[in-house]
């Protein structure tokens, strides 16, 4: 889950159009259904607030921006939330590929109306960048000569994610069906809506293989 204004901004407009571009390479062998969770999931308008309560293992899909979001979400009684969020970059089958991750801590509020949550960020810690130096993908990009490229897409992607916002401080998902436990959503901005997936973390092989 991430807070897609800080990747839409007007500094980061040029992120944008590169990520699409090397995710366009990247991403091949690997489509949005296949990152989608094969569980059967029947369609339903709502989930109750106790339904919520819990611990949550998610995964959101950015496939324009060639990223995956999973998240390990602890939603309490009292409204409150607490998060650990890890982004990948790019997206690929096999974690072993992936070049960056980087992840963040966060705490806040929730609220449930309809088939919204809503999840407001109160704190949020710093960005922790990691580098997979054991990638196949490096040989690659080195035989390509675009690791300047890559690496320039990378420090885009820290900039952006550790950028504070003061004006879009929160996400909203609406579920789209569930069923056992789990639960499918989307995430809209603009005119996107960007799937994802949500299940019991002690049902984690419900999640589909990342």
């Amino acid at each position: 889950m991430i807070l897609l204004e800080f990747l839409f901004t007007e500094e980061s407009m040029r992120s944008t159009f590169l990520l699409a571009a090397i995710g366009a390479v990247m991403i091949s062998g690997c489509s949005t259904t296949n990152q989608q969770p094969n569980a059967k999931v029947e369609k339903t308008q709502h989930m109750t607030k106790e339904q919520l309560v819990g611990e949550w293992a998610c995964m959101t899909i950015y496939t324009d921006q060639s990223l995956k979001a999973a998240d390990l979400m602890a939603i309490r009684h009292d409204g409150t939330f607490s998060n650990i969020s890890t982004s990948s970059f790019p997206i690929r089958l096999n974690p072993e590929e992936t070049l960056f991750t980087y992840t963040r801590h966060s705490t806040g509020s929730w609220t449930l109306e309809g088939n919204k949550i809503t999840y407001l960020f109160l704190t949020q810690g710093n960005v922790i960048r990691q580098e997979n130096k054991n990638s196949p993908l490096w040989e690659e990009i080195k035989k390509d000569k675009s690791e300047k490229y890559i690496r320039s897409i990378d420090k885009k992607i820290y900039q952006v994610l550790s950028t504070p916002s003061f004006e879009d401080n929160s996400v909203t998902l609406t579920i789209t069906a569930s069923s056992s436990g789990k639960f499918k959503y989307y995430q809209a901005f603009r005119d996107k809506k960007y799937k994802g997936f949500c299940a019991p973390i002690t049902q984690l092989k419900g999640l589909p293989a990342n």
